[in-house]
């Protein structure tokens, strides 16, 4: 007897089916990917979010987002003489990070020579699984102090826009001061610390000068609040100024996740709020004690 092969017809219908069946299969795959990724953003957030009221506990408030005053930064020399040391620098030991912690010299300038290695450090922690980017900062502020200035991928919002972050912060993390839990008046489920952000330069680790956001885009042309209309999830530019040596910031809060941004609030939790929020609800869970409640309806 002999025996009957596949026909060439046959074998195309095979693979087709098969092609098809691929198509199918691959956009399951990676949403599953992706859906492990932010999973994992999600935890680092709660891993952060710990770590902020472990230091809470320790020193009865959460920590500034910079040792020193935002109108100071990586701008103000080669280096600058201003010490700048972030909260993402001060939680460390908070995070199981006590030998990287006792790398940096919190005595000197966060941004000064002795700091560099620690600086190089690319922390998981502080890093979103679904992120595509630089690993190190490339603006020449940063590149003309050294090479290897990593970066983080979750930023503090400390206020609903930029004059208030520089002068009268309304959020909960922002510069030289540290907030205490009994003055988040809008209740801490109700309050923003920490959001994402998929800026690449700007972004810095243990550098304070831009460790904290507001939840406006800025305006330069809209004195004195500096603030834009536009809700700045995933919204770009978010910081361009036009004086000289200041430092562009494409991305404030923002994500690689589709159709949103994870944010870490006051009491731990953590929430996937959407880019089409609108302002008046997104500036309600910034601030701390503007006796909102932050949610939609």
């Amino acid at each position: 007897m002999s025996r009957r092969g596949f026909t060439l017809i046959e074998l195309l219908v095979v693979i087709a089916i098969i092609a098809m069946l691929v198509a199918l299969l691959i956009p399951a795959v990676q949403q599953a990917r992706e859906a492990a990724r932010r999973s994992a953003c999600r935890n680092n957030l709660k891993q952060i979010g710990l770590a902020l009221h472990n230091y809470e506990g320790t020193f009865r408030c959460f920590p500034p987002s910079s040792t020193t005053a935002v109108d100071y930064g990586v701008w103000s020399g080669v280096p600058p003489n201003d010490y700048l040391h972030a909260w993402t620098s001060l939680i460390l030991p908070q995070l199981d990070q006590a030998a990287l912690y006792q790398q940096v010299d919190y005595n000197v300038p966060a941004l000064h020579p002795p700091n560099r290695k620690a600086a190089s450090q690319k922390l998981a922690v502080y890093r979103c699984p679904s992120y595509v980017g630089n690993d190190y900062s490339t603006d020449r502020l940063y590149t003309r102090l050294g090479p290897n200035y990593a970066i983080r991928n979750y930023v503090a919002i400390g206020a609903t826009h930029i004059g208030n972050l520089w002068e009268h912060p309304d959020g909960v993390i922002y510069h030289l001061v540290g907030t205490r839990l009994n003055e988040v008046l809008d209740g801490l489920s109700n309050t923003i610390l920490v959001a994402e952000t998929r800026e690449q330069d700007a972004a810095v680790w243990i550098d304070g000068s831009t460790a904290s956001l507001a939840s406006r885009r800025f305006d330069e042309n809209n004195t004195p609040s500096y603030a834009g209309n536009e809700i700045p999830l995933n919204f770009t530019p978010y910081f361009v100024y036009s004086l000289q040596n200041a430092i562009d910031c494409l991305y404030g809060p923002s994500s690689m996740h589709a159709g949103g941004v994870l944010h870490l609030y006051g009491d731990g939790s953590v929430r996937f709020l959407s880019d089409g929020i609108s302002t008046a609800v997104y500036d309600a869970a910034v601030s701390r004690a503007g006796g909102e409640t932050g949610k939609e309806g």
